[in-house]
C-alpha cells in the first residue's frame, strides 16, 4: 500500500513543474492582453475625425513623443489623459470614454526610470499633432505589448 502512494505522489510531483509552467503562461498572456489597446485606437482615431471639422488653431496641448514610451510609459500616458480631458472640454466632444481608457492604462504601467519629466515640459503641439502622437504612442504599445498587434491596429 505504501509502494502505491510513493507512486501516487511521484506523479504529483512530476505534474507540478508543468502545472507552474501553465500558470506561468497563462499570466503572461493575461498582462500581454492587458496593453493590449485597439479599442483606444479607434476611439483616438474617431476623436481625430472629430477635432478635423473643428477649427481648433489656439488650442494647444503638451505633447509627449512617441519615444517617451521606453522609460516613462506610466507618466507620459498620465500626461496623454490630462491634455486629451483638456482637448474634450475644449471641442465639447463627449468622447470621456478616451479618458477612461487611457486612465486605465496608465494605471497598469510602470515608469523605469525614477524621474520622468512633468508633463509641462513636453513641447506645445496643436491639437492634430497631440492626437497624431497619441495614435503613434498606441500604436507602438500594441506592436510591442501584443501578440497578435498587427491585424488590429
Amino acid at each position: 500500500m505504501s509502494g502505491k502512494r510513493t507512486e501516487q505522489h511521484q506523479c504529483y510531483m512530476d505534474l507540478a513543474p508543468l502545472f507552474l509552467y501553465f500558470v506561468v503562461v497563462i499570466m503572461r498572456q493575461a498582462k500581454c492582453h492587458a496593453l493590449c489597446s485597439s479599442e483606444t485606437v479607434t476611439e483616438v482615431k474617431d476623436l481625430m475625425s472629430q477635432i478635423a471639422k473643428k477649427e481648433l488653431y489656439d488650442c494647444r496641448l503638451y505633447t509627449p513623443t512617441p519615444t517617451d514610451y521606453e522609460n516613462c510609459s506610466r507618466s507620459m500616458l498620465t500626461c496623454f489623459e490630462k491634455e486629451a480631458t483638456v482637448l474634450i472640454r475644449e471641442s465639447k466632444e463627449l468622447s470621456f470614454k478616451l479618458i477612461k481608457m487611457l486612465n486605465q492604462l496608465a494605471k497598469q504601467l510602470q515608469d523605469k526610470r525614477l524621474t520622468c519629466p512633468a508633463c509641462e515640459v513636453y513641447k506645445e503641439e496643436q491639437a492634430n499633432k497631440f492626437l497624431d502622437a497619441l495614435l503613434k504612442t498606441l500604436q507602438k504599445m500594441n506592436a510591442n505589448d501584443c501578440p497578435f498587434s498587427q491585424s488590429r491596429t
